[in-house]
């Protein structure tokens, strides 16, 4: 079962063709069975540190931001949720271009409507807490608006280079309660602030 599901996963990775997402190269089985793929080298470093370090304006960010949009746009238009978006998985090559990359926890929705999750364990947290989307945190049913959601959490962290939330904790509900009960502060506040 997990099998059928990595190679559908493999193969819907294959079809995702867009300049500003990381290609998939190959994938196979090893001698003991085990799926892998093999994804293209991205030599670039994650889009917050290249916008800081390049002293990027804010017109600047958002046209950066604008092209890693436009790649989950296009993973959505392909049935793909990444549901791990984070500066991390959007790195900036030397020529400026974004890269989307890690779908290892990605969901593939089918145009029958079923659904086909990755081999991640349901509840357990495969997820980045700080750009994780109230429905990721809670286990709920994932859809392409959580990957909207995290893509704004991106977007605040570009804009005022802080995160909306502060977590004192590594519990979950700790950070359960944190994303689902408190209101971030304006990021025009925060730029204000500093």
């Amino acid at each position: 079962y997990h099998l059928k599901r990595f190679l559908i996963e493999r193969q819907t990775l294959a079809s995702l063709q867009y300049p500003f997402i990381a290609r998939l190269l190959d994938g196979g089985q090893t001698d003991e069975g085990l799926p892998y793929l093999v994804m293209e080298y991205i030599d670039g470093v994650p889009i917050t540190e290249y916008c800081n370090q390049n002293d990027l304006s804010i017109i600047q960010r958002l046209k950066l931001f604008r092209d890693a949009c436009s790649a989950v746009q296009y993973a959505h238009q392909n049935l793909v949720v990444h549901r791990d978006l984070k500066p991390n998985n959007i790195l900036i090559t030397k020529d400026g271009e974004p890269k989307l990359l890690d779908f290892g926890i990605a969901k593939i929705l089918s145009a029958e409507g079923e659904r086909f999750e990755t081999v991640t364990q349901r509840g357990a947290w495969n997820l980045t807490p700080e750009y994780a989307s109230p429905e990721q945190i809670f286990g709920n049913t994932i859809t392409t608006s959580s990957d909207v959601y995290s893509l704004g959490i991106v977007l605040y962290k570009l804009l005022t280079g802080h995160n909306p939330y502060k977590f004192q904790s590594v519990f979950h509900s700790d950070i359960s309660k944190i994303i689902t009960q408190s209101e971030p502060a304006k990021p025009s506040e925060i730029i204000f602030k500093t």
